[in-house]
């Protein structure tokens, strides 16, 4: 990059300062932010703040990085200052010593998620002796690890097949594996073979009393602790971003789609299957005062998963609890290192700061931004 020399450049600043309006000084003051997500619409608002202007003094930047080894990279160079990632990702990327810590939860899997398998298989039991297709150290993999657990199998009666959610489709529609651990639109892709079925789902299985498929927002804690007024302010233009598409939700998905380069078709079928939540069910989920996590607080249109088998017996308490982050952050991390995913164990008292949310709801925001409205309710189209 070529550069000027200093008085080059400080006569430059008196020339822009003189002759620029004094909006644009405004603009150029803006702090610049930089967040990183994958292609995955229940983490794309951050499009809507950046189409609305709701981060006051925050010029947005938002990267679609796809892998998280790059993701992380990113993240502990600076490069980026926040990331979207599913939580069991968040306790890999503690595990590794990534500097970061969870401040918000994006969203929880509610029925995007789901397991297909072939027509033999009709409880967990005929789960031994499978090959299950799923990403390696990925919350499919996390799933499944959760489900043998709780019916007390030996993962070493199946065979896991480590693929990408695209691969594991292919390889099941080809006979190559009997179950797909999965989500829309893949697995969608997989019901296409012959006699598939979805064994279970992250409705049905009610995965979301204890945030065992969720989305978190991580922030470069050093970061945090440096612009702590920048970074309430981005979480803040976070929930005003959820809040204004539960609201608007046929413009959002537009917004969203064109920020991802997708077929607003593929927005909807997202989010058919995942519930945003707000800053209450936030407040619910981190044990805050005052709010209600999302198994009390299911949006009116969302439908109602049957009646079963909860999670609570591998927590040795109930299925539907307020408070459950650290306890849920607790046993991905023991079950991973349990697994050989991850070489160490760390404590949920390492992985959350708390500050911003509970920051942003003594401003009034919770309930200025309290919509729980189900976006999914437009349906896959």
């Amino acid at each position: 990059m070529k550069t000027k020399s200093f008085t080059n450049t400080l006569l430059a600043l008196g020339l822009a300062a003189a002759v620029a309006p004094i909006g644009a000084l405004s603009a150029s003051a803006a702090e610049k932010v930089s967040v990183a997500i994958i292609s995955f619409s229940p983490y794309a608002p951050w499009y809507i703040v950046k189409a609305k202007g709701l981060a006051k003094d925050i010029d947005l930047d938002v990267k679609i990085i796809e892998g998280i080894t790059e993701k992380n990279a990113a993240i502990t160079s600076g490069q980026v200052q926040c990331m979207n990632n599913t939580m069991d990702s968040m306790v890999l990327a503690r595990a590794g010593d990534l500097p970061v810590k969870v401040v918000a939860f994006s969203d929880m899997s509610y029925g995007l998620d789901k397991m297909v398998v072939t027509k033999d298989i009709n409880s967990v039991e005929d789960f031994k002796g499978k090959k299950f297709g799923a990403d390696y150290g990925f919350l499919n993999h996390m799933w499944m690890l959760l489900t043998m657990k709780r019916a007390g199998i030996d993962m070493k009666e199946l065979q896991h097949a480590v693929m990408l959610p695209q691969e594991s489709a292919a390889a099941f529609a080809s006979g190559g594996i009997d179950i797909d651990v999965n989500y829309d639109p893949f697995a969608s892709q997989s019901l296409k073979r012959d006699g598939a079925k979805v064994f279970k789902s992250s409705l049905t299985d009610r995965t979301w009393e204890r945030g065992l498929i969720s989305d978190a927002i991580a922030c470069n804690e050093s970061w945090l602790a440096a612009k702590p007024a920048v970074a309430k302010e981005l979480l803040r233009a976070w929930f005003e971003a959820v809040n204004w598409w539960k609201e608007n939700p046929e413009e959002g998905d537009a917004i969203v789609a064109a920020g991802l380069s997708w077929p607003v078709a593929d927005v909807k079928l997202n989010q058919y299957g995942a519930i945003m939540l707000n800053i209450s069910q936030n407040m619910g989920a981190l044990g805050l005062p005052g709010g209600k996590p999302l198994c009390e607080s299911l949006p009116p249109e969302a439908p109602r998963a049957p009646d079963g088998k909860g999670w609570g017996s591998l927590f040795n308490g109930p299925d539907c609890t307020a408070g459950y982050a650290e306890a849920t952050w607790d046993l991905f991390s023991d079950t991973y290192f349990g697994a050989g995913v991850s070489q160490k164990k760390v404590k949920s008292s390492e992985a959350f700061d708390t500050s911003l949310l509970a920051g942003i709801a003594a401003d009034g925001f919770g309930a200025k931004y309290s919509s729980n409205r189900w976006i999914g309710r437009l349906g896959p189209q």
